[in-house]
């Protein structure tokens, strides 16, 4: 069948682990904490997917994270290398997680950070996996504020996990959507500086993409709370 006009993109999905009753979400460009269970939650949901993220949180990670490509949101250039993208505004960090989505075949890509680019990505993000961490209060030099209006998100899962030999402290795990998805579109012109490739991808693409379930079934086969 011939791609049409104009073809569906990907979903953005955003992951956030925040302090309780805070909302900090980091201290000095770190984590702190350590909770293993919550990071094998993010590694099962963003295994083989994009990931945007801004420079200090690449930076914080240490190393690229293996099995997804990394596109790292920066007014400072830097090299790309075989899984880290650089992008020089929100535009194109999009455009670079759309061509990885297309090429994979996956439904979503995800938002993981810091505070500045969850705020850039805000309008487009139709899921948010996120870990309230329960530290008592705490300073901070980044937060996550955001409320979840029930009027614009339903909670589709929630579960609370004890503190550990492995978990530092107690925290829960909730999982929102939007009650009316964001579907964002392209046009295939706006693929041909990207690959020469491309085009022929975007047709078994737009056949994938309109295969999917509507948007509230789809949720339900998101990986579950373990």
């Amino acid at each position: 069948m011939p791609t049409p006009p104009r073809v569906k993109m990907p979903s953005a999905t955003s992951i956030v682990a925040r302090s309780h009753p805070d909302h900090i979400i980091g201290v000095d460009n770190t984590l702190p904490w350590h909770l293993r269970t919550d990071l094998q939650h993010f590694k099962k949901l963003t295994a083989g997917h994009a990931v945007i993220m801004g420079r200090r949180t690449f930076e914080s990670l240490g190393r690229p994270l293996p099995n997804r490509l990394n596109i790292v949101l920066s007014r400072q250039i830097f090299d790309d290398c075989a899984n880290v993208k650089w992008a020089k505004d929100p535009e194109t960090a999009l455009l670079l997680a759309d061509v990885h989505s297309i090429f994979t075949l996956q439904p979503e890509f995800f938002i993981i950070g810091g505070e500045v680019i969850f705020g850039e990505f805000q309008k487009y993000i139709n899921q948010f996996w996120l870990t309230d961490v329960y530290t008592g209060h705490m300073n901070g030099d980044a937060k996550f504020d955001y409320t979840f209006l029930p009027s614009e998100w339903r909670t589709r899962e929630e579960r609370e996990f004890p503190s550990g030999e492995h978990d530092d402290f107690s925290f829960r795990i909730t999982h929102y959507a939007r009650r009316k998805f964001e579907h964002r579109m392209r046009s295939k012109e706006e693929f041909m500086p990207t690959s020469s490739h491309i085009i022929d991808r975007l047709e078994e693409w737009s056949e994938f993409i309109e295969s999917q379930p509507a948007d509230d079934d789809a949720l339900a086969d998101h990986p579950t709370l373990f």
